[in-house]
């Protein structure tokens, strides 16, 4: 099946508009709306230089119940089919920008496609996509400040942090930089719609 990507970009051929009603996952009079819970680690490179973001989102059961509507799960091709499904969703995210805005001292960044990714179905039927994105160039940080704002730009995703510590450092910058603090604004969309955007900011010394 083919992508229906006014509804429910960037998800790729995954049901058709008519069972999108018949889920639990919000809907409005401005179209379809999902949300995304996410986990994010700022990667540096031996030189505690910012080479890349480790990311988790996961979508709850309904939602994952459309990704995955007419897919092989059995024991046999569960595992493919969910690689498959992984890579589907990354690359028209690469176009998006992975819903993810980066910068370093006011400096936006630019990533390389995602090449380390996997998916997984939880116990509770919720589903995990877990990827890499790597930037164009490592950058020096020490003496600078981080920023990372999780956005889809079309406001038919809403990515959250569930917890604080759902942002965090790994060793190399942990060395370096303070424990990311969250916080959050909310931008007016069309049709009076409105979207959370939660950024994580961490300064390095």
């Amino acid at each position: 099946m083919r992508l229906f990507a006014k509804l429910m970009r960037p998800f790729l051929g995954v049901a058709a508009s008519v069972t999108l009603m018949s889920v639990t996952t919000p809907l409005s009079a401005d179209g379809f709306h999902y949300q995304i819970q996410a986990a994010t680690k700022l990667v540096g490179d031996p030189a505690s230089q910012l080479q890349a973001i480790d990311m988790v989102w996961t979508y709850d059961p309904e939602l994952a119940a459309i990704l995955l509507e007419d897919e092989d799960l059995s024991a046999a091709n569960k595992a493919a089919t969910l690689k498959q499904r992984a890579s589907d969703i990354l690359v028209d995210l690469f176009k998006l920008g992975y819903f993810s805005q980066l910068t370093v001292d006011g400096q936006a960044l630019s990533f390389n496609e995602v090449q380390d990714y996997s998916m997984v179905l939880n116990p509770d039927q919720s589903m995990s996509l877990s990827f890499q994105v790597p930037l164009k160039a490592p950058i020096a940080v020490a003496g600078k400040k981080i920023s990372l704002s999780l956005a889809d730009p079309d406001g038919v995703a809403t990515v959250f942090y569930k917890n604080a510590q759902d942002a965090s450092l790994d060793e190399a910058l942990s060395k370096i930089c303070s424990t990311p603090s969250l916080s959050k604004v909310t931008n007016d969309m069309p049709n009076d719609h409105k979207i959370d955007v939660p950024t994580a900011q961490t300064e390095c010394k």
